[in-house]
């Protein structure tokens, strides 16, 4: 492994590890608020199926379904099976989702601009390009990816 790997594996930990103790305060998992984040910026997409969560955030089948089943207990999203496609599950978020969306957003941003502000526009800019360079090449290349 390269010093890269390490670097990015050092942050990640460290950005991980403040999301969760955040969430946590509200009842969840750092995971668990991901997801949710994911549904409400996607929340105009009227195809919003459990295989595409899957395919977005590159896992298993199970993960989805076992983090979707916590959320729905919790009150946070109702699923349902798709009129068209008895196969499909759609997810649709509940209000109580939205108001605590907001509410994480609002204290993560804090850690956030941090983290940010040892960075300039431009090479904040330059680091998210090379980034998602990165991911795609990752993406394209391994075979194996979920």
């Amino acid at each position: 492994m390269n010093a890269l790997f390490h670097q990015l594996k050092k942050i990640n930990g460290l950005m991980f590890h403040y999301l969760n103790n955040t969430c946590i305060k509200h009842g969840l998992t750092a995971k668990q608020f991901l997801l949710l984040r994911f549904f409400y910026l996607n929340q105009d997409d009227k195809e919003l199926f459990q295989a595409k969560i899957q395919k977005d955030f590159h896992v298993r089948r199970s993960t989805v379904t076992s983090i979707l089943q916590t959320l729905e207990k919790k009150g946070f999203i109702i699923r349902k099976t798709d009129e068209g496609d008895q196969r499909k599950k759609v997810v649709i978020m509940t209000e109580q989702a939205k108001d605590i969306i907001k509410r994480i957003d609002l204290e993560t941003q804090k850690n956030d601009n941090i983290l940010l502000s040892a960075l300039t526009k431009d090479e904040y800019n330059t680091l998210v390009g090379l980034l998602n360079k990165l991911c795609d090449n990752l993406v394209k290349s391994v075979k194996y990816i979920i």
